[in-house]
């Protein structure tokens, strides 16, 4: 055998062993854990051996295979748009009032209408103020004036966007939280124009999906109270918690002491109508070392019902480490967000702002001084005692809070319901058997009618199959009932390019050549033909893949790695193993 020969063998070994290994986590995950522990990560982990891949290199099964939650939430972008009008009022008044000094305005909000009205005191005013709106505002257009009455309504073109925008981000902020769950299996799509659909496969408890992502992610920028800081010490003197509550005193690593306990609707309910009415308590989640997703425990906070700033105009924030070698998180806004934070940092120079998620304290750093220019740095450590490392990670965790919490409208479950699990396990059973008696067929069919060559066929077709679950298992990919049909599929397209192979070498055969020529040439001049029916199914996989959604990009992907497997093996495995017994052995016939 020549060196050429040699070295295509090689490759086959590598590729073959290579496949093996990457398909250790999905047999472990399979065959060795019980259904429902095949979501756990960490406990695959553990099961694998020490050289074998990584637990993400696994092939997932989708939501109709093992069963699992679906849901369809629905993003409020009517509301958001009120609120948001709402506060583009009070942030023009504001400006026109106290920035500029053109005169007194007042300004008043038609929620349904989507219309806002300025009012200046002084008529002779407007026209100063009216240019300068339109010109700073500029998502906002002008419906009328009438003497010291201005009605603006927000742009056709920027509310569009914001209502798609909203979407989009909707979407991405419930990938982030599912991400974190651990479900690498999810479907996260649009479903008209303002809702969205979501597939949990493996998950069992619709209460606990809910929870996780049906919640609004509204991040907020809110002063804390601290005018009386005995305030809960106070509470808790004077009307001691109930017995079994758990609710004590912290005194180490908070601003002010605050009162803790386990429970977070026992905590808010013991300090319900005990603060004042100018302020609303919101907590801090201290989240379990052993498990990030989980609060150990929960912490009050006394903020100010005012919320001067939300994470609508924030752009951008990353954790860092500063010059002096402290955890810090740089935030920038945008132009308007840059105005409102020098306004509210200007007038709260030295109190605390409370970062709110969900209605969850993230952190409170210390406002030092002005800050301008839209641009801030929220210096962490100082309280308390822990290490740089924690400081840093608590620097990082923000900085994702900041990122993924802007989400500008409100969303609500529409639709929530559970897919039964041994639903999931018929559909593996038997589109795992009708894979498998198709595949067995196929073997005998080739087999008895191609005699040798078809025996060597059938050793590619197995090597096909295992190819394809490997390149699935590397891209994480997640395997559903259509992607069964895409693996069927792929196999009898594998079986079609070797039968015109060897229909190829008997013409060849046929015409009186060698039984050398008759595989060199069969192979040569089959080539052309099984590349361009292969690329051109390819196109097609691909075009499923771009445009299609949920299942049918599972039969998509499957489809597709199996034509690049299905490539290889009939043309290049199956030639290396013929060539040996024809070429190797001076072989005289071909059995095929």
């Amino acid at each position: 055998m020549d060196r050429g020969w040699w070295w295509k063998f090689g490759m086959i070994v590598a590729v073959t062993v290579a496949t093996l290994w990457l398909l250790i986590p999905t047999y472990v995950s399979l065959v060795v854990l019980k259904p429902e522990e095949r979501n756990n990560l960490a406990l695959l982990q553990e099961k694998l051996p020490g050289w074998a891949p990584s637990a993400k290199y696994r092939l997932n099964l989708g939501l109709d295979l093992q069963g699992g939650i679906h849901m369809v939430m629905r993003v409020d972008t009517k509301t958001a748009l009120q609120k948001r009008t709402e506060r583009r009022g009070q942030q023009i008044a504001r400006y026109i009032t106290q920035d500029k000094k053109l005169g007194e305005v007042t300004a008043d909000t038609d929620p349904e209408r989507l219309q806002l009205t300025l009012v200046a005191k002084d008529p002779a005013t407007m026209d100063a103020i009216e240019k300068e709106v339109l010109a700073t505002f500029t998502d906002f257009t002008k419906v009328e004036r009438d003497g010291g009455r201005l009605v603006l309504s927000p742009d056709e073109g920027q509310t569009n966007l914001f209502r798609e925008e909203s979407v989009d981000q909707a979407m991405l902020v419930i990938r982030n939280r599912i991400d974190k769950w651990g479900v690498a299996e999810l479907d996260v799509r649009k479903l008209g124009t303002d809702s969205i659909q979501i597939s949990l496969p493996g998950r069992s408890d619709p209460e606990q999906a809910k929870e996780l992502v049906g919640t609004t992610a509204q991040l907020e920028f809110r002063m804390v109270d601290t005018s009386n800081p005995e305030v809960f010490q106070q509470i808790f003197a004077q009307t001691p918690p109930p017995e079994g509550s758990n609710i004590t005193i912290a005194t180490e690593d908070v601003l002010y002491p605050m009162l803790q306990g386990p429970n977070r609707e026992a905590l808010l309910a013991y300090v319900k109508g005990k603060v004042p009415e100018t302020g609303e308590v919101l907590l801090e989640c201290i989240a379990n070392p052993l498990k990030k997703d989980d609060c150990l425990s929960y912490r009050t906070y006394l903020v100010e019902k005012n919320v001067p700033l939300t994470g609508e105009n924030l752009e951008s924030a990353n954790a860092s480490v500063s010059q002096l070698n402290e955890p810090e998180v740089n935030i920038t806004f945008d132009a308007v967000g840059a105005r409102e934070f020098e306004r509210l940092t200007e007038a709260n120079s030295g109190r605390y702002m409370a970062i709110v998620l969900d209605e969850y304290v993230q952190s409170a750093p210390r406002i030092n001084e002005k800050i301008s220019g839209g641009s801030a740095r929220i210096t962490m450590g100082g309280v308390g005692t822990k290490s740089f490392e924690e400081w840093f990670g608590e620097a990082q965790t923000l900085a994702l809070v900041l990122k993924a919490g802007a989400l500008p409208a409100p969303v609500t479950v529409g639709e929530i319901r559970q897919v039964g699990a041994s639903l999931g396990e018929e559909l593996i059973k038997k589109g795992s058997l009708a894979a498998l008696v198709g595949l067995l067929l196929v073997v005998i069919f080739m087999g008895v009618y191609y005699k040798k060559t078809g025996l060597i066929a059938d050793v590619a077709l197995v090597l096909n199959g295992l190819l394809i679950l490997a390149g699935l298992a590397l891209f994480n990919a997640t395997l559903t009932l259509p992607g069964i049909a895409g693996f069927a599929l792929t196999l009898g397209v594998a079986v079609d390019a070797n039968v015109l192979i060897n229909e190829r070498i008997r013409e060849e055969l046929d015409h009186g050549k060698t039984a050398r020529q008759a595989v060199d040439q069969g192979y040569d001049r089959a080539f052309w033909t099984i590349f361009d029916s292969h690329v051109t199914s390819l196109i097609a996989g691909f075009i499923l893949f771009a445009t299609g959604t949920g299942p049918i990009r599972g039969f998509a992907t499957t489809l597709i790695v199996g034509l690049i497997a299905s490539l290889f093996t009939s043309i290049v495995v199956t030639r290396v193993i013929t060539t040996y017994f024809v070429h190797g052995r001076n072989a005289q016939t071909v059995s095929v």
